[in-house]
């Protein structure tokens, strides 16, 4: 998984893909309570689009509190795989 600010900006431009927006029309804290477009629908599309682009499988509860750009970015960590040594 990248770091934080890659993370970031490529869970930006899958929001923006997936609700039709320009990424600089998002803010940083942009939220479904925040976006008109965010709707209960569109939050499944996100969440497949996530899915698809990193390559894991999200669960139920994952997908209910991923209602915002931080708190995404906050869960796709915990699905970073572990460091090898």
């Amino acid at each position: 998984m990248p770091n934080d600010t890659l993370l970031t900006d490529r869970v930006r431009e899958i929001i923006a893909s997936t609700f039709a927006l320009d990424q600089a029309d998002l803010p940083d804290d942009v939220s479904q309570q925040t976006c008109r477009r965010w709707t209960s629908l569109q939050h499944l599309t996100l969440m497949v689009a996530l899915e698809e682009q990193f390559g894991i499988r999200l669960s139920m509860a994952d997908m209910a509190v991923m209602k915002s750009l931080p708190q995404i970015v906050t869960t796709l960590r915990a699905y970073a795989p572990a460091p090898s040594f």
